[in-house]
C-alpha cells in the first residue's frame, strides 16, 4: 500500500482545489438521495491520516470519514452517478474504492488497526459493501455508507447494532 500512499499526496493536490466547490454543490453524501451534482465530504479526526479524491463526471458522491491516526483513503471516480465511501476508525488503516462505469454504490469500512481493503467496480449498477476488523471481513449493505452520519463514529455504531 506505499504505492496508494504517493497516489494519495499527488491526487492531495488536484482535489484540493476543486473539493470544496464540489461539496458547496450537492447535498450531503449522507443524504438520502443522489445529488444532482458532484459531492465531496472529508470529515478526519486524529493526525496522520491522508485523504484523496479523483471525479470525472456528473452526479459523483465520494465521502471519507476517519477517526484515528494514520489512516489512509482514496476514492478515484469516471462515470456518472456513482456514490462510495470509506469510514475508518482506527489506525495504520489503508483503503481504496475505484468506480468506473455509471451508477454503481461502494461502502468501505475498516475498524481497528492494520488493515488494508481495495474496491474496483467496472460496468453499470455495481452495489458492494465490505466491513473490516480484527474478527475478519464482512459482507455489508452498500447502503450502510448512505446513513444519516456525519462521522465515522456514528457509521461503526449504527454497524454495531446491525451485526
Amino acid at each position: 500500500m506505499s504505492n496508494l500512499r504517493l497516489k494519495l499526496t499527488g491526487l492531495a493536490l488536484v482535489t484540493a482545489l476543486g473539493a470544496s466547490a464540489a461539496h458547496a454543490q450537492g447535498p450531503s453524501l449522507f443524504g438520502k438521495q443522489r445529488p444532482t451534482a458532484a459531492a465531496v465530504k472529508v470529515e478526519q479526526q486524529g493526525h496522520g491520516n491522508g485523504a484523496a479524491v479523483g471525479q470525472n463526471g456528473p452526479r459523483n458522491a465520494a465521502g471519507i470519514g476517519q477517526e484515528g491516526v494514520n489512516n489512509n483513503a482514496q476514492i478515484g471516480q469516471n462515470g456518472a452517478s456513482n456514490t462510495a465511501g470509506i469510514y475508518q476508525v482506527g489506525k495504520n488503516n489503508d483503503g481504496a474504492i475505484t468506480q468506473t462505469g455509471n451508477n454503481n454504490t461502494a461502502c468501505l469500512v475498516q475498524i481497528g488497526r492494520n488493515q488494508s481493503g481495495e474496491i474496483t467496480q467496472t460496468g453499470s449498477g455495481n452495489s458492494v459493501g465490505v466491513m473490516q476488523t480484527k474478527k475478519g471481513n464482512y459482507e455489508i449493505p452498500a447502503e450502510a455508507c448512505e446513513v444519516q452520519a456525519k462521522k465515522a463514529k456514528a457509521v461503526r455504531w449504527f454497524l454495531g447494532r446491525v451485526y
